[in-house]
């Protein structure tokens, strides 16, 4: 194990009551006498528990010991869950999927596309002619991404959707940052960028083909993407221990810029607080927004809702402004 990032506090444990014997056990009980019925699963299901906690606790956790990060940090997400079943405790429902489907939590993402998305996000800058809409586009998105990003981590953070289709394997790997924080600073930052791979894949779907290849779509893609990728940036160094954090980082965080450590982690102590990420503007928005409506699926809906056409929207309004 490493020591976790100065600030990092109230990480939750969870563990699991179920040895994933039971099938096995029951198919046992049909052959005993009815007095015999009762103590045999406790019991096979105990020497379960104990094998698959005995096997991962051979595993290596020694983050020196593993080139790949993701490796590393899917070894911990086993001895977690492992543990958990030695303990007999209960999982929460996003460990209980990854111990049900054997998911790898943490995996390598798809670095070509980040590369094109970086070399989108430059075409769509270096080629627009309205210096004065890419500045306004700029500065709306600064506001705009943190309260999208606060609006995506309601809906990662809800129990209730791991078992959906689409979205459910992000909240099972989102949720999983709740159980390791340091996970986000762990990663190399191309894989956290490439967390968002798919959603940039769906914006785009929706952006070009409703608008078209002009160049001012091109450059609130650029903008969007760049604020996007940025947000990831701004959480991963809430989570770097300071003395790792570029002085530059330190500085954007203490005047405001970008979201101070303190503020993401009172999330960490409270999971209904402090969701956005970027600089943390929206933050009492969203906490007003979740006062009159729950974490629930109207969030869902707004979330998909703004994924589909908030780009759209950006690029209609810029034409209307400026022709």
């Amino acid at each position: 194990m490493i020591a976790q990032s100065p600030g990092i506090t109230n990480i939750r444990a969870y563990v699991s009551p179920r040895g994933g014997s039971e099938a096995h056990a029951f198919a046992q009980s049909k052959a005993k006498p009815v007095h015999s019925i009762a103590p045999v699963p406790r019991r096979i299901d105990a020497e379960a528990r104990a094998v698959n906690f005995a096997a991962a606790t051979e595993l290596d956790s020694r983050k020196e010991s593993h080139s790949d990060m993701n490796d590393w940090l899917n070894v911990l997400v086993r001895k977690r869950i492992a543990k958990a079943r030695a303990n007999g405790e209960t999982l929460p429902p996003e460990m209980a999927w990854v111990a049900e489907h054997d998911h790898q939590v943490y995996v390598k993402r798809f670095k070509p596309l980040v590369w094109v998305v970086l070399a989108l996000c430059a075409f769509g800058l270096a080629q627009t002619t309205q210096p004065l809409a890419l500045v306004a586009t700029a500065v709306f998105f600064y506001f705009y991404i943190d309260f999208y990003s606060g609006v995506l981590h309601v809906v990662l953070d809800n129990p209730q959707f791991v078992k959906l289709p689409l979205i459910g394997v992000p909240c099972v790997e989102f949720q999983w940052h709740h159980t390791f924080p340091f996970d986000i600073s762990t990663r190399r930052l191309f894989d956290v960028w490439g967390d968002l791979n798919v959603l940039l894949i769906a914006k785009s779907v929706f952006l070009f083909g409703i608008c078209g290849f002009t160049t001012t779509t091109f450059m609130v893609a650029a903008v969007g993407y760049a604020w996007g990728y940025a947000n990831q940036l701004s959480h991963r160094l809430t989570h770097t221990a300071p003395r790792q954090r570029p002085k530059l980082a330190t500085w954007m965080q203490e005047n405001g810029v970008l979201l101070e450590p303190s503020v993401h982690h009172a999330h960490h102590v409270d999971h209904t607080v402090s969701f956005p990420v970027l600089n943390g503007r929206s933050r009492g928005l969203i906490q007003r927004m979740l006062g009159v409506v729950p974490n629930g699926y109207p969030w869902l809906v707004l979330f998909v809702l703004l994924t589909a056409f908030d780009l759209v929207a950006v690029v209609w309004c810029i034409e209307w402004i400026w022709g």
